[in-house]
């Protein structure tokens, strides 16, 4: 868009500018000159006059007037002089969003003007949108974007003579309708037109795309029954068949039946509505586009580019509001303050968003206890930070595949899972605890042929239960990997010791219970509100807060410092900063964090956790298989067992040996079966379980003994293990 030699001046032009950057005031609209007025009343308008007065002008000024058609070809129009800064535009009748973009885009091509107003007729609810004018100055692909659609935009005063489609209102009759109009055969004008309605106020409001390339229409209609517009996403493919239009009237839109004019629609749509603003459209919750996402479609902050969200949590409407901020604080924060296994929960809920900002993996904190001890009133409290304890809590007597489906439906989010013994069975209790933390889900193929999108997500997770993860697997006969006990921390959960006024716990959780369903939700917003707009200084407390655990956890196994400060740390850093919202001092959060911290050392320990847990399953094994050992030096009593696993070589005190074993290697890798072999024979070697020949056989791995015929009669090779530490090398090769 660019001016001819001598582009012609708005009405008024050469009025403005008497007092260098002065303020313009111009009319703009369909009805713009019927404000200015017409014959012995042009220049005093009622409207004109009303709106002059209002804004303190003489008589006698000259607004700039922009009627429907230089709207639309405002490029082709001087409208302010250079030395004209500031500027307010009145709209008068209908001003379409097309012909605004029309004159914010010749504004910024050709005037210098910085600040831009519009206002209705009156002067009143004045929006200011300098922002616009000078984002289409900056960003190309703004300006791009504005050129497309006015070019193509309709022009005014061009009688249509095909049919169209248009909203109309039709006495009781309103929504969009096919127009025909009429011709008059003699004359070749326009007689008449017929109307026909087709459905609701149906507006195309953007085009969306998918993570995975797929397209989409968005659509916006109001239903009667409800407040706001409803928004609804139909995939490209669907939209103009059966299932598009099903969809549509599904939510609520009321439309015709007859095949032509729906046909006559589709067509409209592909080349009229808004094709220009862009939309995200996801079935992912979390950190998008700049803004957070809740699993119930509700937007925290304004996103760079508009988000429509396609999916729904099975929990979804409990992600709402009661009660204020306030009453959080008076009637739960200030009733948890100083009871560390309730703080610590309230630092996992709150620290679910921060994951993704801090590049964190996904955790969650196991709370455990025999009797009643506030299990479920904590998990309730935590609940209430993001909606509806009742509504959004979940436990563990579900499926693997359940869990997973909520942990994508909630990604950065938190989850909880109430009462692990409530687990249907071992093997889900063992997918569970090892798949929550992984974040992605499988890969599954589709019937057509490639892959459906892998489900992702990060959470926090909290979880309850009268046993420890660890117990609990091993109760239910499944397997402990190593991996399970540093992503869900087992921690004891502390019965509530600060009761806060209350004569005992039962009163105190009653009341807490109670208020948990008055005021939940609020808080949550806030605080995510907070990140949103201090993401750097989320970084930089956290990058503190994770060396001061470092420290503190110099002396222990790197397992226990990895925890330390990619877990405990963030809980910390979450309570810190949340600190307003609490209303928790810095010392009482940074107490409860190490309290729970001291509680889960002592039960996994400063050593790591594949070392200890692989020790105990080589000690448990040689109790309870001792009888499948054939004996050195023989008992004739004894008898010998049926499928041997070795020889077990008794203590010589003449001879000063130790009582140890020869473990034949198949038996042996059944043993450590789950862990890499090189890293168990490096633990238990380390530990003096495991022993090595001074010379190794050429052929075999270091830890491979050569036994002596004396044994069993024939030479094999085994590994030999002490039933209990020895520091003690040997420097045998064979015996």
């Amino acid at each position: 868009m660019s001016y001819k030699k001598h582009p012609p001046k708005a009405p008024h032009f050469d009025e403005q500018g008497r007092v260098a950057f002065e303020h313009i005031h111009a009319l703009i609209g369909n009805k713009a000159w019927n404000a200015w007025g017409f014959g012995k009343d042009k220049g005093n308008g009622l409207e004109w006059g009303l709106l002059r007065d209002k804004l303190g002008l003489e008589r006698n000024y000259k607004p700039i007037i922009l009627d429907a058609e230089k709207l639309a070809n405002a490029g082709d129009y001087q409208i302010l002089k250079d030395d004209v800064h500031a500027v307010t535009f009145y709209r008068f009748g209908n001003v379409t969003s097309d012909q605004e973009n029309a004159l914010l885009l010749a504004l910024a091509t050709h005037s210098k003007a910085k600040k831009v107003f519009f206002a209705d007729s009156l002067g009143d609810n004045l929006e200011e949108l300098s922002h616009r004018l000078e984002d289409l100055r900056n960003s190309a692909e703004s300006r791009n974007l504005a050129e497309m659609r006015v070019e193509y935009m309709d022009k005014p005063d061009a009688p249509k003579r095909e049919p169209y489609v248009e909203y109309r209102e039709n006495g009781k009759i309103k929504g969009l309708h096919q127009i025909k109009p009429i011709i008059n055969k003699k004359t070749g004008e326009v007689e008449y037109e017929e109307k026909t309605w087709i459905c609701d106020d149906l507006a195309l409001v953007g085009e969306g795309k998918t993570q995975g390339g797929e397209y989409y229409y968005l659509f916006q209609w109001q239903n009667r029954d409800e407040n706001k517009p409803r928004t609804v996403a139909i995939a490209r493919e669907d939209f103009g068949t059966d299932a598009g239009w099903k969809m549509l009237k599904a939510q609520g839109l009321k439309m015709t039946q007859g095949s032509g004019l729906t046909q006559r629609l589709t067509e409209h749509f592909h080349f009229n509505g808004d094709h220009f603003t862009q939309w995200t459209i996801t079935n992912v919750t979390g950190w998008l586009n700049g803004a957070y996402l809740l699993p119930n479609g509700e937007i925290i902050g304004t996103p760079l580019k508009p988000i429509h969200f396609t999916d729904r949590s099975s929990s979804s409407l409990g992600y709402t509001t009661s009660g204020t901020l306030a009453d959080w604080q008076r009637e739960i924060a200030q009733n948890v303050r100083d009871n560390a296994s309730m703080m610590i929960g309230v630092a996992v809920a709150l620290a679910a968003p921060m994951l993704s900002l801090l590049g964190r993996e996904s955790f969650g904190v196991h709370l455990f206890a025999e009797s009643s001890k506030g299990k479920s009133t904590t998990l309730n409290i935590a609940n209430s930070i993001y909606g509806n304890p009742e509504k959004i809590k979940l436990s563990w007597s579900t499926t693997a595949t359940g869990v997973k489906n909520e942990a994508a439906a909630r990604n950065d989010g938190f989850i909880t899972l109430d009462e692990i013994g409530q687990a249907k069975d071992g093997k889900n209790l063992e997918t569970i605890a090892y798949d929550l933390f992984n974040e992605t889900d499988k890969i599954r193929g589709e019937k057509e042929g490639g892959n459906r999108q892998i489900k992702r997500w990060k959470v926090s997770a909290l979880s309850t239960g009268e046993k420890d993860l660890e117990t609990q697997l091993r109760m239910q006969g499944a397997k402990v990997h190593a991996g399970q006990l540093v992503r869900l921390l087992n921690v004891p959960l502390e019965e509530a010791n600060h009761l806060h006024n209350f004569p005992n716990n039962k009163a105190h959780a009653d009341h807490l219970n109670e208020k948990v369903q008055e005021c939940f939700g609020v808080i949550g917003r806030e605080w995510i509100a907070f990140l949103s707009n201090n993401a750097d200084a989320v970084k930089s407390t956290y990058k503190i807060i994770r060396q001061k655990w470092l420290d503190l956890s110099n002396n222990m196994s790197g397992q226990v410092q990895r925890v330390a400060g990619d877990r405990f740390a963030v809980l910390e850093t979450a309570l810190y900063l949340a600190k307003d919202l609490t209303q928790w001092t810095e010392e009482e959060s940074a107490q409860a964090i190490l309290k729970n911290f001291l509680n889960w050392k002592e039960e996994f320990g400063e050593n790591s956790r594949e070392e200890t847990s692989l020790i105990r399953i080589l000690t448990d094994w040689l109790l309870v298989n001792e009888a499948s050992f054939i004996e050195y030096p023989a008992d004739p009593n004894a008898r010998k067992p049926i499928k041997a696993s070795g020889v077990r070589v008794l203590a010589n005190e003449a001879k000063k040996e130790e009582e140890h074993y020869f473990i034949y290697p198949k038996i042996f890798d059944e043993i450590i079966e789950g862990f890499p072999k090189n890293m168990a024979h490096s633990i238990l070697f380390s530990s003096g379980l495991l022993k090595k020949p001074k010379k190794p056989e050429n052929g075999y791995n270091e830890y491979i003994f050569k036994i002596s015929k004396k044994y069993i009669g024939k030479t094999v090779r085994a590994y030999k293990v002490m039933p209990f530490s020895d520091d003690e090398s040997d420097s045998e090769k064979t015996e």
